[in-house]
């Protein structure tokens, strides 16, 4: 073989300046549109079609923003539209403007994606907030045509309740375009695969035969008259978004499948028109592969929505739950009381149970205080409380518990459980947005609307994975047309169009977000809400778990056969499956320690009930967070074996548990420090623990501060919550790993690496074949989480009696501040001091003297003083308890001022 140094000068210089162009056109400094500020508001329009137009919008801080997205076009790709690091997650309906309505924000980017994290955009957000202040901050009123499915405000505030659509309407929106979607692909594959077919068929039997096919069946311009409605007709959604994501610099597979089937179109097409113009042997033209790969890639995306469909049936299934329609009695007149008895005109005069004195009514017409008649069998219609009657309620929908819970009057009953027997008259506490179930839909939609950080990896790969698969054919097409074997220039253009073709960017963009939608609909599905993609991630790395004592392992209330004469906090009783979650933590290695604000022997009773490591009493309501920090500072600054030896030196009463002690031996800095609290003082608690969990019985204010919420109170929610962790990290390192290893081993083997040893190229049509198979596959491996079962516990992990050898260590907190009694001395046999650093400088949140603050996000009262955590807004001071409240309330200031 001879080579011409000019023919190989000029490819190589052309590739390499084709190289300096696409990344500077990929990576070049992007300005951004600057958005229009009108009395107060900026604004701006984005337009969606095959990417975001600007892909970049300018803002200035302190002044609340509104972002019009106007789509134009349909599908599900770009059908929701999803800002990660504000927690929202909006659908955006096909052919219609959406406003998305945000609050000031502080400087810095603030990325946003399509909901199948393919098409990016970014909001960036730029200057001083001086000039902005003095602007009046307006709330303008909500667009009908969108309302965000989760508002963008930090764990610790209630979002507002979103308008319309509601999410049973917006599901119902969003199935109705999947599936006309699904229809629209199924027809466009029909007609890919009639025109097609002959071309394919003649091509192969005439490659294999030539005596076998007639001459005029494979004639070029009858093949270019079968292939040109597949190229542009079957091809026009995928060329529609492929060629403008690319001018839009956010390419991804569809930009990468137009170029390789244009390059291979165009090429054909010359072939007919103008053969002379290239060499003897490479007049061949390719449209069996522009027609073959297009109707392939078609068929994936066709089975991948239709796999897509079940990744969010968990919620689905929730949002489904809801009855359409309620029994309002007659008399029912509407109050503000939650527990009002029923009127006694309605139980003298009207027997209730007769269906002639209720009418049935949409659900959506309920409101707060009417009475409503639930039968036998049927669904409780919204939230609320029985007056009358005694029933048996199925709530396993809602708590993920089975077995059923008998109510009578006073009761509390959850819209969407189900009357196992009798029947009642229930007053609607709740309506709407407000309900349980809706505030677990609204819930799981924030979660899905954030990312978790191993995906911030695919994410920066998958920014430079297409200029990289474009560079990649650059160069494989220049080195196959200047060094490769006769025809040199087919071969050059097979390889570059296969390496265009095989290539899925795709893949890394689904590979964390489909396991992530899946499991946080299993968790719903379970009575396990995670509020964030991060915390489902980070649940698995539990080292230490810190209960709440009266409420959370306990019942918190006495039992009807109390003993009066004794005070109630001594005959306080532990929950079911309190022991039984305990002890199967222990036996995972993870380290359990109670906090409680009763005496030492009243705690210590409890926690050698239930086998708890370490017991913490005395503490007062606003020392829990102090705890929390201190634990924290011992896994993150102490050796674990010098932390053993401090403790066995605490006295010659060697009681500690050894279990305990080889925890503690294997503590790393790596585990996480996981706090289970139900009350409004476990708020700071749970804000300050690495995760927050809070039981669903609780109160409001703990729930909003968690990352994870147990709807049923049990704590065998927590294993649970780790086993879901667990399941979803191993299904995500299975995707990620197929995604990476896809197109790490595909692309080179487009490029013809093995053709010096086997002497075959890959086909575009086997490459095309491969990339329309290997989403499908990402999207049926997540679906296999719907298959685990996060309800096992560990055999022999779970025994009924307590399980700890020796006694629980205890400890007496006399360190934080109010407390009343340093009784450290002697009085409690099995008290021990603290084995923690007792010389640890630590700011606590709230002291004993001297000026104070609040903190403006979890209310607690702070010391004014050097040690402080604070942060300046807008020329003022503000104290925190902890970085945790301080960094939320940097997120978004002017929601906490305003609360």
């Amino acid at each position: 073989m001879t080579f011409s140094i000019f023919p190989i000068t000029v490819a190589l210089l052309a590739a390499a300046a084709l190289t300096w162009l696409v990344l500077r056109f990929f990576f070049a400094p992007q300005h951004g549109k600057e958005g229009i500020i009108d009395g107060g508001h900026q604004r701006a329009t984005i337009t969606v079609k095959g990417g975001y137009s600007p892909a970049t919008v300018t803002m200035r801080p302190g002044m609340p923003i509104t972002l019009t997205f106007d789509r134009k076009e349909t599908g599900e790709c770009t059908s929701h539209v999803v800002f990660a690091d504000l927690g929202m997650d909006v659908m955006l309906p096909g052919n219609t403007s959406t406003a998305v309505e945000l609050p000031p924000l502080q400087p810095g980017e603030y990325p946003f994606a399509c909901g199948m994290n393919m098409v990016h955009g970014l909001l960036r957000v730029e200057g001083h907030t001086a000039g902005a202040a003095a602007q009046p901050v307006v709330q303008p009123a909500a667009q009908p045509a969108a309302q965000p499915a989760a508002q963008p405000l930090p764990s610790s505030v209630t979002p507002a309740a979103p308008a319309t659509p509601n999410a049973a309407e917006a599901e119902r929106r969003e199935a109705e375009e999947r599936r006309a979607e699904i229809k629209s692909l199924a027809g466009l594959v029909t007609i890919g695969a009639i025109l097609t077919i002959p071309v394919f068929a003649t091509t192969m039997l005439h490659m294999a035969d030539p005596s076998l096919v007639p001459h005029w069946m494979v004639n070029p311009w009858l093949q270019a008259m079968l292939i040109t409605p597949v190229m542009f007709y079957c091809g026009h959604p995928i060329h529609t978004v492929g060629f403008p994501a690319l001018a839009h610099r956010s390419p991804d597979m569809n930009s990468l499948v137009s170029l390789g089937t244009s390059a291979a179109y165009l090429y054909s097409l010359a072939t007919c028109v103008a053969p002379w113009i290239f060499p003897e042997g490479s007049r061949e033209p390719y449209f069996e592969s522009v027609g073959v790969v297009i109707t392939l890639v078609l068929v994936g995306r066709l089975l991948e929505n239709k796999a897509r469909e079940g990744t969010g049936q968990a919620v689905q299934a929730l949002i489904k739950l809801r009855p359409r329609t309620a029994h309002r009695l007659h008399n029912g007149v509407p109050t503000t009381a939650t527990n009002a008895a029923l009127p006694a005109t309605a139980t003298a005069s009207l027997p209730w149970r007769d269906p002639a004195n209720s009418t049935d009514v949409d659900v959506d017409s309920i409101g707060t205080g009417d009475l409503l008649v639930v039968r036998n069998g049927e669904r409780v219609p919204t939230d609320g409380v029985i007056v009358a009657g005694e029933v048996t309620v199925d709530e396993s929908m809602i708590t993920g518990e089975s077995r059923p819970v008998s109510k009578s009057t006073g009761a509390s009953l959850t819209g969407a459980t189900v009357l196992m027997k009798g029947d009642c008259v229930m007053r609607a506490t709740q309506v709407g947005a407000n309900t349980v179930l809706a505030q677990i839909t609204a819930m799981v939609a924030r979660a899905q609307a954030t990312k978790a950080p191993i995906q911030q990896l695919a994410d920066r790969i998958a920014r430079y994975f297409v200029p990289a698969v474009m560079i990649i054919a650059i160069w494989t097409f220049a080195i196959w047309v200047s060094l490769g074997p006769s025809p040199k220039l087919a071969h050059a253009l097979v390889t570059a169009v296969s390496v265009l073709i095989i290539a899925c960017p795709c893949a890394l963009g689904l590979a964390t977000p489909l396991s992530v939608t899946v499991a946080l609909g299993l968790g719903a599905s379970n009575g396990v809400l995670v509020t964030s993609a991060k915390a489902l991630e980070q649940a698995r790395r539990i080292g230490t778990v810190v209960f709440d004592k009266t409420g959370t392992i306990t019942r918190g209330v006495v039992d009807d056969n109390a003993d009066w004469n004794r005070p109630s906090y001594e005959q306080d009783t532990v929950k079911e499956g309190s022991v039984e979650a305990i002890a199967a933590l222990r036996a995972r290695g993870i380290r359990t320690v109670m906090l409680s604000g009763d005496k030492a022997d009243v705690a210590g009773r409890i926690a050698r009930e239930v086998g708890i490591d370490t017991v913490i009493c005395e503490v007062k309501p606003d020392g829990k967070a102090y705890w929390i920090q201190r634990l924290q500072h011992e896994r993150d600054t102490q050796d674990p074996r010098d932390s053993q030896s401090a403790t066995a030196r605490q006295g010659s009463d060697a009681a500690h548990d050894t279990a305990t002690a080889n925890t503690v031996r294997n503590r790393s800095k790596a585990d996480l420090i996981a706090m289970v609290g139900d009350g409004i003082n476990d708020a700071p608690a749970l804000a300050q623990a690495d995760l927050g969990i809070a039981i669903g019985t609780g109160t409001d204010v703990a729930m909003q501060s968690a990352d994870v919420t147990l709807m049923s109170g049990d704590l065998r929610g927590v294993l649970k919550t780790i086993d879901l962790s667990q399941a979803t990290m191993r299904n995500i390192r299975e995707n990620l790993g197929w995604a990476f290893g896809y197109n790490v081993i595909g692309i080179p083997i487009a490029a013809g690496v093995l053709f010096p040893f086997t002497g075959w190229l890959l086909s575009p049509m086997i490459a095309g074949l491969a990339m329309a198979l290997s989403s499908v596959c990402l999207v049926l491996n997540a679906n296999r989480l719907h298959g685990v079962s996060i309800s096992r516990f560990d055999a022999g992990a779970a025994p009924q009696s307590t399980a700890i050898a020796g006694e629980p260590t205890v400890i007496i907190d006399d360190h934080t501040s109010l407390h009343l009694s340093a009784d450290t001395d002697n009085n409690h046999p099995n008290t021990k001091e603290n084995p923690m650093d007792m010389n640890m400088h630590m700011h606590h949140a709230a002291p004993t003297d001297g000026e104070t603050a609040t903190d403006p996000v979890c209310g607690m009262t702070v010391a004014v003083n050097a040690d402080a955590v604070t942060r300046e807004h807008d020329g003022k001071t503000y104290y925190f308890c902890g970085e945790h409240c301080a960094n939320n309330f940097m997120k978004a200031p002017q929601i906490f001022l305003e609360k």
